[in-house]
């Protein structure tokens, strides 16, 4: 779990607590995902803003591995990996756009390949002014399931899914939903 910069690893009783990591520069971890054969962690970490974000992922001993996002303006989130750890989901607003109330204004799904090291957007057929957020693989790894909503704070928010063979394949699940998960 974490804990402001640091990131701890617990039993499930409750005993345990070992520390796995803390950020060098006090960044506060806000989103983690544990690999399915536990090797690797995926980090978000960011300000007390909720910017200045870096995505990347750290082994269990906290040696930092690939870095797949730093350095950008604006809101970022929703790393899921993939089963075979080849491949890390998450979300980041292109605009760039920061404000106090942490709006966004044109958040993107992208995978990134650690093989190629190339992230590619999903998020090409998304109209103006909305934005695909918290995406998830499907079991199958065939689909992404994410919640879309217009990016003005206040509209209905709907879960969706899109197959990754074909971007142009959005399909609503659920109107009024917010934060998908297939478990």
């Amino acid at each position: 779990y974490t804990y402001f910069d640091k990131l701890y690893l617990i039993n499930k009783d409750g005993s345990g607590l070992t520390l796995v990591y803390q950020t060098p520069d006090g960044s506060l971890i806000s989103e983690c995902d544990w690999s399915v054969d536990e090797s690797m962690i995926a980090l978000k970490t960011n300000d007390v803003n909720g910017y200045n974000v870096s995505i990347y992922t750290i082994d269990m001993s906290g040696t930092v591995l690939v870095t797949v996002l730093s350095g950008v303006t604006g809101a970022a989130g929703g790393i899921n990996f993939s089963v075979d750890n080849n491949l890390l989901l998450y979300s980041y607003d292109v605009s760039g756009f920061e404000s106090p109330d942490y709006r966004q204004l044109d958040t993107h799904m992208f995978i990134y390949n650690f093989t190629t090291a190339l992230a590619t957007d999903l998020s090409t057929d998304k109209p103006a002014g909305f934005l695909d957020t918290d995406p998830r693989f499907s079991p199958n790894e065939a689909e992404v399931i994410f919640m879309y909503t217009s990016n003005d704070g206040i509209s209905e928010k709907m879960v969706m899914k899109v197959n990754l063979a074909s971007s142009n394949s959005r399909a609503l699940l659920f109107n009024n939903a917010k934060m998908p998960d297939w478990e």
